[in-house]
């Protein structure tokens, strides 16, 4: 059961031989924890890096977002390169107007990818751009810093548009810090001002099943409903090898299925 290339491997495989090695070194040196975002992107390798990946014909205002990039490939190798790939099934129920969480604490790993099926699910980074099929969204999940006890500092990173013959990728960040019980419950039955959550807003799309996130809380929610499917239901997971073929992932992950 192959699946697509991730982005880690378009964008930022090539850093594991010298740059993350670099960065980690810099980081002791300097004793900066690099859970810390805003700790991790004053590392001069870190800029360096950025020089690097950002594509020159990115707008001004994408140095962020590829900090923020950056920021996860690094914590996705650090933490051994965890990928789940979610199967159209689970996708259905994950992307449901409403969805029981039941009585769950938020865990998950500290690092991942999780990768959507091809064009299931399609969002834009802002009302004026056109739609871009997801590919997927890295996440970070950590105490919250520099107080452990607030609860759970949550981050993401959406990916969408992402092609191999495409110098760059469209991303949109979102971080936020939740009650590890309450905070779970927001993911039962998101909102937005049109439609029901998850709905398509692409001309024929419903023909083709097509999902689309019009808002942070329908990428917070998919978080957080797939974060309590890996925790929950380990009934789901079914680890792989990676695929030595050309446009497949040479990643190994495990595929989650309904």
């Amino acid at each position: 059961m192959p699946t697509r290339l991730t982005p880690y491997e378009l964008i930022l495989l090539p850093l594991e031989a010298t740059r993350f090695p670099e960065i980690r070194a810099e980081a002791e040196h300097r004793q900066v924890d690099t859970r810390r975002r805003d700790q991790f992107v004053l590392l001069g390798h870190v800029g360096a890096t950025l020089d690097e990946i950002v594509p020159d014909d990115a707008p001004p205002d994408a140095m962020e977002e590829y900090a923020e990039l950056l920021y996860h490939g690094f914590q996705f190798w650090t933490f051994g390169r965890r990928l789940y790939v979610l199967g159209d099934g689970i996708t259905e129920r994950l992307t449901s107007p409403t969805f029981a969480m039941r009585d769950w604490e938020i865990a998950g790993p500290p690092s991942a990818y999780v990768q959507l099926p091809y064009q299931k699910a399609w969002g834009r980074v802002d009302a004026e751009a056109p739609y871009e099929p997801i590919d997927g969204f890295f996440l970070v999940v950590d105490e919250t810093a520099p107080a452990p006890d607030a609860g759970i500092h949550l981050r993401l990173q959406l990916v969408l548009g992402l092609r191999a013959e495409r110098p760059g990728v469209s991303l949109i960040s979102y971080r936020t810090d939740l009650d590890a019980h309450a905070g779970a419950l927001r993911a039962v039955r998101p909102t937005r001002d049109e439609g029901a959550a998850f709905s398509n807003a692409i001309p024929g799309g419903e023909r083709k099943g097509y999902r689309t996130l019009a808002t942070v809380g329908e990428l917070e929610a998919l978080a957080l409903r797939t974060l309590f499917v890996l925790d929950r239901q380990p009934e789901r997971l079914q680890p792989h090898a990676g695929s030595p073929e050309a446009g497949e992932s040479a990643l190994d992950y495990v595929s989650v299925e309904e």
